[in-house]
């Protein structure tokens, strides 16, 4: 697990080595003397040698992104937007305080109403946020996502559209003077923000939590100000209460302010009739309504924000520490580290094939594409193939020694079933759920057997592609995504196109903690 500070900076420095070969950007010399420098400051000892590779890393990545920024400062703009956010969001709670206070002015009469809008309006919206977080939280979501739905879209995912529409107008500038760069932050904010988007959503909850309470306090001062500095009266105007019905709602709505205060409420129907407005007549002194008033709304509003913007912040926070390296990581800490000290161990990954026995050429093709994709120094063991109808053997094969990375390869000329496809990846599932944190799982869909027969026919290209949406929908209704590739079509001794890659990549699933 990463921090999102070291995170953002491996893969910034990853992406900038992977673009400008030649050192451009950044010379070989100086990559090569902040290798040096990081394992000196972390040489090799007795802990986890993964541990110490990630911390090379992040020292390395520390000291060239500093580099970078130093001589092209747009890639401190473009890159930690989500740092600048902090400015966005003192705005925002400004105009949220000017909001609460506007609210407050709306009514220009001389007095007021103690039981009408803007209080009852903001206490009401409040109360059916909580709802609305309440039936949320039943969904038991453990990390909001700015691609997933939500009842409040626009408060709480705008920093994250925001991040990356400005991301993507600076990467887009930065084209014009150094097209190498500008790749670069290209890719990276392309990996980045898969990432990212939780971090920001916490951060758009936060602040829309707190935004909310700022406005109430904003609404707190504007009723002080017109009630006590300008010495106006409060009271209540209904068509359709009585006086009995009022006399209950000001014990439902400010009993508890009442308590809290020491202010007493009216005590019978007679005290709460001579607060009613008629013929120019009724209302009494402002002062103990909005000493009132203010109490609820701390009550009903101001303290549940904060403690839902505290609960957001400690999200943010577990979720800022506790990042998952992308795929793409793994092959590029094997270049860089090399034969050092702090090299990663190579990899197992073990493969199964279910009810399919992959020609020669696919098999060497998904040899290729997994070697690419995880580095080239990746053990890979063909498990026994599970024939179709015999599932339980799948099963049984889950007492062998654990590897990195377990792969499942079915074949595209299969139609996928829910009692035997279905049932060897529920038992994947099942099996990932239980793996101990970062192991992997990935769903392989050979092409080749069906583009045999027909891949040749044009006019059959809407059925390949319905049977490609078929299978990928049964893997992901499974829990995984299926990467569906003509394995027997990876051309030998030439490099795997990266398009390839990124979907291996995309579809890998890692295990939680």
């Amino acid at each position: 697990m990463y921090d999102a500070n070291s995170l953002r900076s491996i893969l910034l420095v990853k992406n900038v080595e992977e673009q400008d070969p030649d050192g451009s950007v950044l010379p070989l010399a100086e990559r090569e003397a902040a290798t040096r420098d990081a394992l000196r400051r972390h040489p090799a000892g007795d802990g986890d040698r993964a541990v110490q590779a990630w911390q090379v890393l992040a020292t390395r990545a520390d000291s060239l992104r500093a580099k970078l920024a130093e001589r092209h400062p747009v890639v401190t703009r473009a890159v930690s937007l989500e740092s600048q956010l902090a400015g966005v969001g003192g705005l925002v709670l400004l105009a949220a305080f000017g909001l609460g206070l506007a609210l407050s002015l709306l009514d220009s009469r001389v007095r007021i109403e103690i039981l009408a809008f803007p209080l009852l309006g903001v206490v009401l919206w409040n109360l059916v946020v909580y709802a609305v977080l309440a039936v949320s939280s039943l969904r038991r979501e453990p990390t909001p996502s700015a691609g997933s739905t939500s009842l409040l879209p626009g408060w709480t995912l705008w920093p994250a559209r925001w991040t990356r529409q400005r991301a993507t107008k600076l990467i887009k500038q930065s084209s014009f003077y150094h097209r190498p760069l500008s790749a670069a932050l290209r890719r990276f904010s392309d990996e980045w923000w898969p990432i990212a988007q939780p971090l920001l959503v916490w951060q758009g909850k936060r602040l829309f939590h707190f935004g909310s309470a700022v406005v109430a306090l904003g609404l707190i001062a504007g009723f002080y100000l017109r009630g006590i500095a300008l010495e106006y009266h409060a009271g209540w105007e209904s068509t359709f209460l009585g006086t009995a019905q009022v006399h209950a709602l000001l014990g439902l709505i400010y009993g508890p302010a009442s308590v809290l205060t020491g202010i007493a409420l009216p005590a019978d129907d007679t005290a709460v009739a001579a607060l009613h407005w008629r013929n120019g007549q009724g209302g009494g002194p402002a002062a103990p309504w909005i000493h009132l008033m203010a109490a609820t709304a701390i009550l009903y509003v101001v303290v549940p924000r904060l403690l839902l913007a505290l609960a957001a912040t400690l999200r943010l926070t577990r979720a800022s520490g506790q990042l998952a390296a992308p795929e793409s990581l793994l092959p590029y800490a094997r270049r860089t580290l090399g034969a050092s000290d702090a090299a990663l161990p190579a990899q197992t990954a073990r493969l199964t094939c279910f009810a399919y026995q992959p020609a020669a050429a696919s098999e060497q093709g998904v040899q290729r594409v997994l070697r690419a994709a995880f580095g080239a120094d990746t053990r890979i063991e063909f498990a026994p193939a599970v024939a179709y109808g015999d599932e339980e053997r799948f099963s049984a094969s889950a007492s062998g020694a654990a590897s990195d990375l377990e792969i499942l390869l079915f074949s595209l000329a299969a139609t996928p079933e829910v009692e035997n496809h279905g049932r060897i990846l529920q038992q994947a599932r099942d099996r990932w759920l239980r793996a101990k944190a970062g192991s992997r799982w990935l769903v392989l869909v050979d092409e080749a057997p069906f583009l045999a027969h027909f891949g040749s026919d044009a006019s059959l290209a809407a059925r390949i592609e319905q049977r490609r949406s078929a299978w990928r929908d049964f893997v992901h209704a499974h829990g995984f995504e299926a990467c569906t590739l003509d394995f027997g079509s990876i051309p030998a001794g030439s490099e795997v196109p990266e398009a390839i890659v990124e979907q291996v990549h995309r579809s890998c699933r890692r295990a939680a903690a």
